[in-house]
């Protein structure tokens, strides 16, 4: 399925998630409000037998523009900032796939999840410990497990007093890397060096949000590779933008310092 991400200044345009009536396809296009502020149309409904064909295309998207009429009149698409597609698995059995692997022994399949995967997630990971724990016969409990994580500061909902203060032990937070959406130094950091902190481009996008918003990372993109490079200790031409090979920068366009005799030649030119 393709979507539309509008722009925050698009985001009051409904308050709530209007479904259009479902099909066999799918519940239709959606037109809502995201939790960050920003108003998501889509998806379309497409079969397709290439499971790494996640393209969006314009005839697609355009079916999104002219079918979100059913249910919201003015949705101001020049307002788009990105589009995207996923793909997900349909079940052959018409329901989801959990259960332990027939070839594999311990290994739990959880597939062909479909509406209402999300809202089902809590329950099937419950699920999932069940069937496991019916696997392994001597599990025991680890007594020390924390399941409580470190709280996620999130600048910007901070009260000027907690803003001042903050900024005052880590001066970090008081540096912004993302104008669209007023992320900070401080917050990227934390990301990147938290319990399984982030790596890549895209991980430190999807869990600080620089990137996000309406420049789609062009001005605060080199600013966070900078920061995982030095973070990370490895030299900027290494970070990826998310997949392994998916390198931004391949070499340096400037070189060392040219030779004396090329500096003598530029002053005779």
């Amino acid at each position: 399925g393709q979507y539309n991400i509008l722009d925050k200044s698009a985001g009051n345009i409904v308050n709530h998630v209007i479904f259009q009536a479902p099909t066999k396809l799918g519940k239709g296009v959606l037109v809502a409000p995201t939790v960050h502020g920003n108003l998501l149309v889509g998806p379309d409904a497409e079969d397709t037998d290439d499971k790494e064909n996640t393209a969006t295309t314009s005839e697609r998207i355009e079916f999104i523009r002219q079918a979100s009429k059913k249910t919201t009149k003015k949705v101001p698409f020049n307002g788009t900032i990105t589009s995207f597609s996923g793909l997900r698995a349909t079940p052959s059995t018409g329901d989801f796939i959990i259960e332990e692997s027939k070839e594999v022994k311990g290994f739990i399949n959880v597939a062909g999840i479909e509406s209402p995967g999300l809202s089902a997630a809590p329950a099937i990971a419950q699920y999932v410990v069940d069937i496991f724990k019916g696997i392994e016969k001597d599990l025991k409990e680890k007594k020390e497990f924390n399941p409580i994580r470190k709280p996620v500061i999130k600048f910007m909902a901070l009260s000027h007093e907690e803003k001042a203060a903050l900024i005052k032990e880590d001066p970090r937070y008081g540096r912004i890397v993302c104008r669209c959406e007023n992320i900070t130094e401080g917050e990227i950091i934390d990301a990147i060096h938290r319990n399984a902190g982030a790596t890549t481009v895209d991980a430190i996008k999807r869990r600080v949000r620089p990137g996000m918003g309406r420049c789609q990372g062009g001005f605060c993109g080199p600013r966070v590779m900078e920061i995982l490079a030095r973070e990370l200790k490895m030299d900027i031409t290494e970070v990826v933008k998310d997949s392994k090979q998916s390198y931004i920068l391949t070499e340096p366009t400037k070189q060392n310092k040219p030779s004396e005799e090329v500096l003598e030649n530029m002053k005779i030119s």
